[in-house]
C-alpha cells in the first residue's frame, strides 16, 4: 500500500509539472507549442484574474500589485473636427506586464533563439474560437468617442513577461480646444488611460522607460511619420501618472492608477495664410492705388473691392473653424471692412470739400494733403497689418514690404513741391478774394464776406508776405505786376476782434 501511494504521488507531481515546465512533442518530433500553452493555462487556477488577486507565495499573506507599463506609439494625427471639438489619432497602444504564473523556460531550447529574445506570438491562440485563456490588463481610454482596432499582437516571454500591442484609430473629445488664434493656433490634446475594474491596490501603471510617447519612424524617409503631416506640426508631449480618487459605496477611499498624456500640435499656417489672407491684402493694396485716380472714380473702386472681399470671405468662412467667437482671421477681415468703410467716408469728404474750393481756396490744400498722406501710408500700413496679424516675419515678405515702402515714400516726396505750390496759390487767391471785397456794395446786395478761422489765421500770418515794388523787400516771384496799392483795415464786429492791416493790390 505504501508503495502504491508513493508511486501515485510521484506520478501526480510529474503531471503537475507538465503544463509550464515539460515540453510536449508531436509525432514528427517538434515541440507542440499549442498543446504546451493550453496545458499551462488550463491548469492555472483563475488564469483570467490578475496575479495580484492571489498571494505572492503559496499559502502566504502578501499580495503584490501588478505593475503595468504603457506607451503610446504615435503614428499620425488624422483629423481635427472643430465643430464637434474632437480629434482622430492613429497610434499603437503598447502594454507590458509580468504574469509569474505563465513560466515556461523549459520550452525555449526547442524553439528558435529568436523566440527567447522577441517572445512567442500567441495572438492567434488568444483570439481563436477556443481561446487560450490568459489575463489581459483592462486598460481603457477614460474619455473616447470611437475606437477602431486595426490589428493587435500578444506575446509571451520566458520569464513570464507579457506584451500586448494594439494598432488603433481613436476619436477623442477635446472640448478644451481654442481656435481664437486660428490660423496660428496651437492645440493641446489630452489622453487619459486607466484600468476599468482594478484599483491601484491591484494594478499600478507607469510609462515605458519614463517615455509616455514614442514616435513611429518611416523606414522610407527615416523620419517620424508624425513629422510628415501636411496640416499640423508635432511639437512635444508631457505625461504623468497619479492615483485618482474614485470612491464607491463599499470603498470610499478607492483610487485608480491613471495615466495622463498631453500632445501639443501647432497648425501649419503658411498655406492657409497665403491662400486666404494674402488675396484680401492684395485687394486692400489695390484700393490704396485709388488715391492716384480722379475723385469721381475712387468711391466706385472702393465699393467694388468691398464686394470682391465680401465674396472671398464667404469662401473663407467655409474653411475656417465654425466656432461661436472670432478668430484672428475673422478679426483681420473685420478690420479690412472697417478700413474700407472709412476710406469711402474719406472719399466722400474729399468730394464735398472739392466743391467748395472756389469759396475757400485752402480746401484744395487740405485735399491734396490728405491724398499725400493716404498715398504715403496706406499700402505700407496694409502690408504691415498683414504681417503683424499672421506673424509673417519671413525674409522675403519683409524685403517686399521694405521695397514697396521705400518706393512709395520716394514717389510721394516729389509731390511735396506740388503741395507747396498749391499752398502758395491758395494764399494768393485768399488775398485776392479779401481785397476784392467791397463792403458797402456787398451789404447792399446782402452778401457777406465769409472767412473761416483758418483763413483768418493765414491772412494774419501772411499780411506782409506780398510787397509793392516801392517797398524795400523784393517782389514775390509768383505775384503779378502791381499797378496800385491800398490799405484795408478789419474791424472787430466783422471778424471777431481780428484786427490788422493788410496790403491789398490791384492786379493787371
Amino acid at each position: 500500500l505504501i508503495r502504491v501511494v508513493l508511486i501515485c504521488a510521484i506520478i501526480g507531481l510529474s503531471f503537475a509539472a507538465i503544463p509550464c515546465a515539460v515540453p510536449v512533442f508531436d509525432i514528427s518530433g517538434n515541440l507542440d507549442l499549442k498543446t504546451v500553452l493550453f496545458n499551462c493555462t488550463k491548469n492555472i487556477p483563475s488564469i483570467q484574474s490578475p496575479p495580484s488577486y492571489f498571494p505572492s507565495t503559496p499559502g502566504g499573506s502578501t499580495f503584490k500589485t501588478v505593475p503595468v507599463t504603457v506607451q503610446l506609439a504615435l503614428d499620425n494625427l488624422l483629423q481635427i473636427n472643430d465643430v464637434n471639438s474632437a480629434i482622430s489619432l492613429d497610434f499603437y497602444l503598447r502594454v507590458y506586464w509580468i504574469d509569474p504564473r505563465i513560466y515556461m523556460p523549459g520550452i525555449y531550447p526547442y524553439l528558435s533563439p529568436n523566440c527567447k529574445k522577441d517572445g512567442i506570438d500567441v495572438t492567434s491562440y488568444v483570439r481563436s474560437q477556443v481561446p487560450l485563456e490568459i489575463w489581459l490588463p483592462d486598460i481603457f481610454f477614460y474619455s473616447v468617442m470611437d475606437v477602431n482596432q486595426i490589428k493587435e499582437m500578444i506575446k509571451i516571454y520566458p520569464n513570464g513577461s507579457m506584451f500586448w500591442s494594439r494598432h488603433l484609430i481613436v476619436s477623442f473629445p477635446e472640448p478644451q480646444m481654442n481656435f481664437k488664434q486660428y490660423p496660428l493656433d496651437r492645440q493641446n490634446f489630452s489622453i487619459v488611460l486607466q484600468s476599468f475594474a482594478h484599483d491601484s491596490t491591484t494594478l499600478s501603471m507607469s510609462f515605458v522607460s519614463n517615455a509616455a510617447v514614442a514616435l513611429l519612424t518611416n523606414p522610407q524617409y527615416k523620419t517620424p511619420l508624425i513629422y510628415l503631416n501636411q496640416l499640423w506640426i508635432y511639437q512635444s508631449y508631457s505625461g504623468f501618472i497619479i492615483n485618482k480618487a474614485s470612491p464607491s459605496p463599499a470603498n470610499p477611499s478607492r483610487k485608480f492608477s491613471t495615466a495622463y498624456i498631453n500632445l501639443v500640435f501647432q497648425r501649419q499656417k503658411m498655406g492657409i495664410v497665403l491662400r486666404l489672407a494674402l488675396p484680401v491684402t492684395v485687394f486692400v493694396v489695390i484700393v490704396g492705388f485709388s488715391f492716384w485716380t480722379s475723385l469721381d472714380m475712387r468711391v466706385d473702386v472702393t465699393l467694388q473691392m468691398i464686394l470682391v472681399i465680401s465674396a472671398l470671405y464667404l469662401v473663407i468662412s467655409q474653411v475656417i473653424p465654425f466656432v461661436g467667437y472670432f478668430t484672428i482671421m475673422d478679426n483681420f477681415i473685420t478690420l479690412v471692412f472697417i478700413a474700407l468703410s472709412l476710406q469711402i467716408a474719406v472719399h466722400f469728404l474729399t468730394l464735398t470739400i472739392e466743391k467748395t474750393t472756389e469759396a475757400h481756396p485752402f480746401n484744395a490744400v487740405f485735399n491734396l494733403f490728405m491724398d499725400f498722406m493716404f498715398r504715403l501710408v496706406w499700402i505700407p500700413l496694409s502690408m504691415l497689418v498683414f504681417i503683424m496679424f499672421f506673424d509673417m516675419y519671413e525674409p522675403t515678405i519683409l524685403a517686399g514690404m521694405i521695397t514697396i515702402t521705400v518706393v512709395t515714400v520716394v514717389v510721394n516726396i516729389f509731390k511735396m513741391g506740388k503741395i507747396c505750390g498749391v499752398f502758395e496759390n491758395a494764399i494768393y487767391r485768399l488775398r485776392e478774394k479779401f481785397c476784392n471785397y467791397d463792403k458797402e456794395e456787398d451789404e447792399y446786395k446782402k452778401r457777406v464776406l465769409k472767412l473761416t478761422d483758418f483763413e483768418l489765421f493765414i491772412l494774419r500770418q501772411t499780411r506782409n508776405f506780398y510787397r509793392d515794388e516801392s517797398d524795400s523787400a523784393p517782389v514775390y516771384q509768383r505775384v503779378p505786376t502791381v499797378s496800385s496799392k491800398a490799405f484795408f483795415s478789419i474791424s472787430a464786429p466783422d471778424f471777431s476782434g481780428f484786427n490788422f492791416r493788410i496790403h491789398c493790390f490791384s492786379f493787371t
